[in-house]
């Protein structure tokens, strides 16, 4: 992962702590929100330099598609059943993304 500037990991932190606390990402519009942006824009241009540096990895048309890359696989997974078991949208692409299979 390269180095990140104070607000990119500033904005990564918010995103590690929503996942810690709701057991699942934010979408692009709660990132924004977390980063006090009025504009979803500002969140999509944070999160695609973060995942240029490799903080990051964005699964393209996945409502909550982001996966932070210094995750453990086990906190991976435990997001991905509660995400699954609460009906979350886009919940089984993900896991299925995250198990390498096709949906």
């Amino acid at each position: 992962m390269k180095n990140l500037t104070a607000r990119q990991q500033e904005v990564l932190s918010l995103i590690v702590a929503f996942q810690k606390e709701h057991g699942i990402p934010p979408t692009q519009k709660e990132v924004a929100d977390l980063m006090g942006a009025s504009s979803p824009n500002a969140a999509t241009d944070m999160l695609r330099a973060l995942q240029r540096k490799g903080a990051v990895t964005l699964m393209p048309g996945v409502s909550r598609g982001i996966s932070i890359n210094s995750q453990s696989a086990n906190d991976k997974a435990i997001s991905l059943l509660r995400s699954l078991v609460n009906g979350e949208e886009n919940a089984r692409a993900r896991a299925a993304a995250f198990l390498g299979m096709e949906v």
